[in-house]
Parts: structure tokens; C-alpha cells; sequence
């Protein structure tokens, strides 16, 4: 009696319902027979692609199995090929897409505890020969897992494929031994698929040099695997020290733990980004990512790309709308710098708002109003010297002024902003506090050397900027 390699289901208890995708070819309808064998209770799910003529009949063969199993059997159609010009994808990658939006779908209207598909050693050779061809790192060559969560099709739901340790062969054998006619694909005969060209031209090749080749790719592939789940442990934990913030469509990055990290680890940040703002993704290819890890800006995929600014390093979309972090005016606005009361000298302020939900908050006092060193956003005039009247206005091309420390030499704000390393999107609305015509503050950077406070200065004008909650 013949016998047959050990199925994985991870794990998975088969006593709880499956989905099994079932095209029709030996692999799928081997994994449908061997599933029911061992109790497992499933549904048949059968996707019509709309590909070949015969795809009706396909579908109705399939149909005719899972009856004669005693299975349900659930089938639906879709025109790939329109899909595929419509979404700019190739064929194989539109067929992917809809056949799991179908499988998936079914799993969660059925509450099922997995989809199971029928991906064979030779499937998990070609795709380790597919990524080194490309050049793919770690992840890539670590092929197809038998177990995972695909979360552009389902967070929760996992896909398993319990015939990884099977050939090809083994799978056309195990349907004769059980009198299942399968389908053969006349599709997977053409050459002009880059899949097709190693099943039928490198890997027969490859076996001059191993007769083993697919059964050894898969190996390699497992054991890989094993160690992608090491390097994910460090993964992890430096995406956690790394991380910022995350909003729609871009992920911030500390740009000082970027650096103080191997380029190596670098790229598996990078791509967990590119895996999370993109979860539809295949992979990403590595040369996107060595490009990335040295740290310039640079295009990934999908759309994404990196973007520096002072101490953090962006992965975003192009059309992704960044924080804003630093205070914002787009118009000019009368500050009222001298209040009174009863004619004398007070304590009120005035509050401005500015853009961004910040707000320029301005007080008058006797005394010399104390607050830390550090704070880059508050700052301390001698009052007589800016008059009554302050207007904060965006920067001007071609603004300079007096630096504190720096009497008599004037420097331009543009150079201010490239020495303190200002993001240029931000340096167009950047707010200037002017006495008259002259510059007193580049607020939150520099205060000039004439309005600073002296050892004469009797009335304190204190000006702080504050980011309002929300």
C-alpha cells in the first residue's frame, strides 16, 4: 500500500470548519480528499477566473467532487483579465487578489477557522527561485510559510497549506491511487508567465545538478523560516525603540536609533513600514531597501517613499499628510504687546492665534518673569525697546536680522533655518515677530541682540507660543 507524506495544519484543530480552495488540478483536489479523510469539515470554494473557455466546466467538475464527497460547495466568477488592466497588475497577481477576496469572504461569512489551499514543494521551489532571481532578502527566500495571516484579505483569519511537504508528483499519484480526475491547466504550459519558465526550464535543469532540487528549495525554505522568526524577535523590539508616530498613510522613525543601527536591521524596518502602510503588498524588493537603509530619501514601492526631516525619518505616500510640529502663520496679525489698567503698567496678555492650533500668548511685567532655559518657545523682550504695536507675520525670501550675541551682524533666516536644520515645508509660514520693520523674533529659533533685556530693562514683554490640545 502506498503511502503518503504527513499533512501540517500548524497546529490547527480540523474539527472546526475550513475553507479549501479547489481549482480542479491534482494539488487542490489531493489536499480536498486528503482534508476529508481525516475529518476535517470543510466547504468547497471554487473561483471561475474566466481565463479558458473551459472554466465553466471546470467549475462544474469541482462541483461534482465535492457532491460525491458529500461536501458543500460554494463557487463564484470574476473577469480577471478586466480587473488586471483596470488595477495595472499582472494576470497572475489579479487572479491572486480575487480568488482570496472570494476565499476569505466565504471563511468569515461561515465563521471558518482557516483557508486552506493546496501549495506543494514545487510551488515553495519556484517562489525561493522567484525571489533569488529578483533578489529578495531573508523574507523572500524564506518562500511561503504553512501558516499565515494575510491582513489585506483578513487580520484574523489564517491561510495554511498543509501540502508544503508533498511534490507535484506526489499529488497527480495520490489522485490516481484515489480515482479523482484532475484538471489539467493548459496555461501552466506557456512560457511567457515567469513562473511557467522555471517549472519548465530552470528547475528540470537544476535536477542534472540535484535530482532533489524541489524537495531541497523547500527544506532551505523551512529552515529559513526559522530564522526569519529570530530576526522578527529583533524586529520587533527595535521597532518599538524606533517608532514615533504612525497616521494615514505614513509611519515616523527616530532618525538617531536609525543610525545607530546595522544597515541590515535598517531594511527590516523599513519593509515592516512598507508591509504596514501597504498590506497588500507581495514583497519589496531589496534593492529598494538597500537604498533606503543608507539613510537619503529614496522610493520604495507601492507608492511609498522616505522623507527626512530634522530628527525624523518618514516612510510615506505621496500624497500623505504629515504632521506639523512646529508653529504655522500664513497672514500677518497685530500683537497689542502694552496693556493697562487704570493707566498704570498690568499684568494682562493677549493671545493670538496662529495656525496649526497654535497660539502666541504675549505678556507685560515688572519683573523678570522666570521660565527654563530649554524652553525654545518662550522668550523675554525689554518692552520699552519694541513699542506698542508687534506683528507676527510669515517669513519673507531675503528676511535677515540680528542674532542675540551677534551686534552688528545681520544673517539671513534661510540660513538660520539650514543651519537649525528647519524642514523646508515648513519654513514658507514660519511666524516672525517684527517690531515696526525689524525682526525681534524668530519664534521658538532666535530673538534679536537689540530687544534682548538688560541690566536697564524696567517693563518685560514675555512672548510664548503653546500647542493648544487637538
Amino acid at each position: 500500500m502506498t503511502s503518503w507524506p504527513d499533512i501540517s495544519l500548524s497546529n490547527w484543530d480540523v474539527t472546526r470548519l475550513l475553507i479549501v480552495g479547489v481549482s480542479g488540478g491534482a494539488d487542490s483536489l489531493a489536499l480536498l480528499h486528503v482534508l476529508h479523510t481525516v475529518g476535517a469539515r470543510l466547504l468547497v470554494c471554487h473561483f471561475n477566473h474566466r481565463l479558458r473557455p473551459e472554466a465553466e466546466s471546470d467549475a462544474a467538475h469541482v462541483e461534482h467532487i465535492a457532491g460525491r464527497l458529500g461536501l458543500p460547495f460554494v463557487s463564484e466568477s470574476a473577469d480577471v483579465a478586466g480587473y488586471a488592466r483596470e488595477q495595472g497588475l499582472s494576470l497572475e497577481e489579479a487572479a491572486r487578489n480575487l480568488r482570496y477576496r472570494f476565499l476569505f469572504r466565504q471563511a468569515r461569512r461561515v465563521g471558518a477557522a482557516a483557508v486552506a489551499v493546496g501549495h506543494t514543494a514545487d510551488d515553495q521551489a519556484e517562489t525561493v527561485l522567484m525571489h533569488f532571481l529578483r533578489g529578495a532578502g531573508l523574507s523572500g527566500l524564506k518562500g511561503m510559510p504553512p501558516c499565515i495571516i494575510l491582513p489585506a484579505f483578513d487580520p484574523e483569519i489564517p491561510l495554511v497549506r498543509p501540502l508544503l511537504g508533498w511534490t507535484r508528483a506526489q499529488t497527480e499519484a495520490y489522485c490516481r491511487a484515489h480515482d479523482l480526475s484532475y484538471l489539467t491547466d493548459a496555461s501552466n504550459a506557456d512560457t511567457t508567465y515567469f513562473r511557467n519558465r522555471l517549472r519548465h526550464e530552470l528547475l528540470p535543469h537544476l535536477t542534472t545538478y540535484n535530482p532533489q532540487i524541489r524537495q531541497t528549495l523547500a527544506k532551505t525554505a523551512l529552515a529559513l523560516q526559522g530564522d526569519y522568526e529570530l530576526l522578527n524577535e529583533l524586529v520587533n523590539s527595535a521597532w518599538k525603540q524606533t517608532l514615533q508616530t504612525a497616521g494615514n498613510d505614513f509611519i515616523a522613525l527616530d532618525l538617531a536609533r536609525l543610525r545607530a543601527m546595522s544597515p541590515a536591521l535598517r531594511r527590516n524596518l523599513f519593509r515592516r513600514a512598507a508591509f504596514a502602510l501597504r498590506p497588500g503588498l507581495r514583497d519589496v524588493d531589496f534593492n529598494a531597501l538597500e537604498r533606503a537603509a543608507t539613510l537619503h530619501p529614496a522610493d520604495l514601492t507601492g507608492g511609498l517613499r522616505t522623507l527626512i526631516e530634522g530628527d525624523t525619518l518618514y516612510v510615506m505616500g505621496n500624497d500623505a499628510q504629515l504632521p506639523t510640529p512646529y508653529p504655522q502663520v500664513s497672514r500677518p496679525q497685530l500683537v497689542n504687546s502694552h496693556q493697562q489698567i487704570d493707566g498704570q503698567e498690568g499684568h494682562l496678555s493677549s493671545r493670538v492665534p496662529l495656525d496649526n492650533g497654535w497660539v502666541l500668548h504675549c505678556e507685560v511685567s515688572e519683573t523678570l518673569p522666570p521660565f527654563p532655559e530649554t524652553d525654545r518657545f518662550s522668550a523675554r523682550f525689554d518692552a520699552a525697546s519694541l513699542g506698542a504695536t508687534l506683528i507676527v507675520r510669515p517669513f519673507r525670501p531675503g528676511d535677515r536680522f540680528e542674532p542675540l550675541g551677534m551686534a552688528g551682524q545681520s544673517m539671513k533666516l534661510s540660513d538660520l533655518f539650514i543651519n537649525l536644520k528647519i524642514p523646508q515645508r515648513f519654513r514658507k509660514n514660519w511666524p516672525v515677530v517684527c517690531a515696526g520693520e525689524e525682526i525681534a523674533w524668530v519664534a521658538g529659533l532666535r530673538i534679536a541682540h537689540r530687544f534682548r533685556c538688560t541690566q536697564v530693562t524696567r517693563r518685560v514683554l514675555l512672548l510664548r507660543l503653546e500647542k493648544q490640545d487637538g
